[in-house]
């Protein structure tokens, strides 16, 4: 194989390289809790069934009980115990730069049974599956350095254990091996390749060494950075699902976006399958609801009509009182119809859609400019200075994820920002809950409010596009979402077998 983008570190507990995670560590580190290919949150096979969650009255500490299979094991042999959960626990609390978040409300782990962990947060966490385990989680084998739990510093070229299908035979900034074990515990993850190797292809998204003589022969499958290159006609191009949404993202707490009509006139000016086109995806892929919600059908309001309305537009800004000025823009005495359109450079595509939004407003008589900006800096700017139309990705998930869309504490990105009273109460509401099934009920009102409301405007669930070679290996029709080409790596096959 080969890779455009490569992992500058391996460490579970420090990297947040996204690249690390896809290509290495999910095909060697075992989790608690995984996610399918529709975004849902499930029991691994290091799990005996699916965990107790339970919220105490009185304290309000939420308690999580992990079974653990008793076939479940370490490379080495070893049973994976509760003490590998406290282990884990204690490396995120005491290696200084850990990244992932959660771990802090941790209060106690109590690993008294062998086969059973129960972790202790001290307030109710719709996110828990994250811990351990979801898109960025690892369970980590408690004593593979020692007493100690301070990871800083370790897993510089290597992975010292795992329990996945792979264990990792070589790593350098230029490839990596990834060798199956003979006898895996779980027999329904018996990789079926002997051997992975993956090399570093820095220049893949370059038109001179990507053409039918820049692809070595030896390459069966390529994950290039940006755009596809043109390659040799033996390969097929793929996409797979990313646990990102692309969408239109409105400040709402100053005048003129704090006004429902100019929104609704916002939304009547566009034309999303344009947008989604100029960005270089299948319009067919347009999310086409509102209040929308990954892996669910009910996702508020949906679009009977998405192309672009003059008329509706300018009917709409009229009854809400900005009138055509002399100078063929519109406003009023005090105040311009003004709007910057922020877009994330980072962002494949965000700029041609800034761009288009520009241009689509500014006909309807907006005063509008686009702007390169991080969502973050988006976030933090200020009531005076405001913020206007952000063009972002956010990362969603499952319906138990459906905070990370709708929540309303400080800091958070969210299309409901700046979060108007009936948001906070339903988002208050939502980190409370205690079941799935509360969960969902929360997050579908979350989703009307966010509809009827024209909080923000979705556009397109991000994709990775990767190129394949189907005379030689197969590959499985679904992966876990956010996992990338490779998340189902164990069931790739030779194409001549």
């Amino acid at each position: 194989m080969a890779a455009g983008d490569w992992p500058t570190c391996l460490n579970p507990v420090t990297c947040a390289d996204p690249t690390a995670r896809t290509l290495v560590l999910q095909h060697v580190l075992p989790k608690l809790m995984e996610v399918d290919a529709d975004g849902r949150y499930v029991p691994s096979p290091v799990l005996a069934g699916g965990p107790e969650v339970r919220v105490d009255d009185e304290t309000g500490e939420q308690t999580i009980t992990f079974v653990l299979a008793e076939e479940a094991r370490w490379h080495d042999g070893r049973p994976i115990t509760s003490s590998d959960v406290l282990g884990t626990w204690l490396a995120h609390r005491e290696t200084p730069g850990a990244v992932a978040a959660g771990y802090e409300r941790i209060i106690a782990v109590d690993d008294t049974d062998p086969l059973i962990a129960r972790v202790t947060l001290a307030q109710p966490w719709p996110d828990w599956p994250e811990l351990f385990g979801g898109y960025t989680g690892w369970l980590l084998q408690a004593d593979a350095f020692g007493t100690g739990t301070d990871l800083s510093g370790q897993f510089s070229d290597f992975v010292p254990f795992g329990a996945g299908p792979y264990e990792l035979a070589s790593y350098d900034d230029q490839s990596l091996v990834l060798v199956a074990r003979e006898e895996h515990w779980d027999p329904d993850r018996q990789a079926e390749i002997d051997q992975v190797r993956i090399d570093r292809f820095a220049d893949l998204g370059d038109g001179e060494a990507t053409g039918r003589v820049g692809v070595p022969g030896s390459i069966d499958l390529l994950i290039p950075t940006g755009d596809v290159p043109e390659v040799a006609t033996r390969f097929d191009l793929r996409r797979t699902p990313a646990p990102s949404v692309v969408g239109l993202f409105f400040d709402r707490r100053t005048a003129p976006l704090g006004s429902a009509g100019v929104r609704a006139a916002v939304d009547a000016a566009l034309d999303r399958r344009d947008l989604v086109e100029l960005a270089g995806v299948d319009p067919d892929q347009l999310v086409t609801c509102l209040g929308w919600l990954p892996g669910e059908e009910a996702c508020g309001e949906d679009l009977e009509e998405e192309g672009a309305s003059a008329e509706e537009t300018d009917a709409l800004l009229e009854a809400d009182g900005w009138p055509v000025l002399l100078d063929g823009t519109r406003g009023r005495p005090d105040l311009p119809l003004a709007t910057p359109v922020s877009y994330d450079p980072r962002l494949e595509g965000a700029e041609a859609i800034a761009e288009a939004v520009v241009d689509a407003l500014v006909v309807r008589g907006f005063t509008a400019s686009a702007e390169p900006l991080t969502a973050e800096t988006w976030m933090r700017r200020d009531r005076e200075r405001g913020t206007g139309i952000g063009v972002f990705a956010v990362r969603l998930g499952t319906a138990q994820r459906a905070s990370a869309l709708y929540r309303c504490d400080e800091g958070s990105l969210n299309p409901m920002a700046w979060c108007e009273q009936d948001s906070q109460v339903l988002s208050r509401e939502l980190v409370d809950a205690a079941s799935e099934d509360e969960r969902l009920a929360i997050a579908e009102e979350l989703g009307e409010l966010a509809a009827t409301s024209l909080s923000w405007l979705p556009l397109h669930q991000r994709t990775v596009r990767w190129l394949v070679d189907p005379d030689r290996i197969v590959t499985p029709d679904q992966t876990p979402l956010g996992a990338g080409p490779l998340g189902a790596l164990h069931d790739f096959d030779r194409a001549d077998r």
